[in-house]
């Protein structure tokens, strides 16, 4: 899924603290707006992740104009990409069972080849991802 969320950058001594006011506990520091964007962003995406995995709802994005801050602080948007974000990390191997010719285990067995391996690499052509 896509989605974007506000966040805030609210300033303070060693750069900025940086949170989505739409999901409580996403809150990081940063040094400058770069370094927050990529890190709320990451952690967006991780709760995000979650909620969806979980079969959980997932809070609707806020109204940046409507969102409340202090004057020094400015109100940014971030684009999340969850299905992304599933690919880069929630690589959690599953078992599944293949048939192949039993010359073909034997030769790969024989050339230290991994079917794992090249099951994936297949797969990840054949879908296009």
């Amino acid at each position: 899924m896509k989605y974007v969320y506000p966040v805030v950058f609210s300033p303070d001594a060693d750069g900025f603290c940086v949170y989505a006011p739409d999901l409580p506990g996403c809150v990081t520091e940063a040094a400058d707006y770069a370094d927050g964007i990529g890190k709320i962003r990451e952690g967006l995406c991780g709760m995000l992740y979650i909620l969806e995995r979980d079969g959980m709802p997932v809070p609707l994005p806020s109204d940046p104009l409507a969102v409340e801050r202090e004057a020094d602080d400015l109100v940014s948007l971030v684009d999340i990409d969850t299905d992304a974000y599933k690919r880069r990390v929630g690589s959690r191997a599953v078992r599944r069972t293949i048939s192949i010719p039993e010359w073909m285990d034997d030769l790969a067995s024989q050339t230290g080849v991994s079917l794992s391996q090249i099951t994936q690499e297949a797969l990840r052509r054949h879908l296009h991802v």
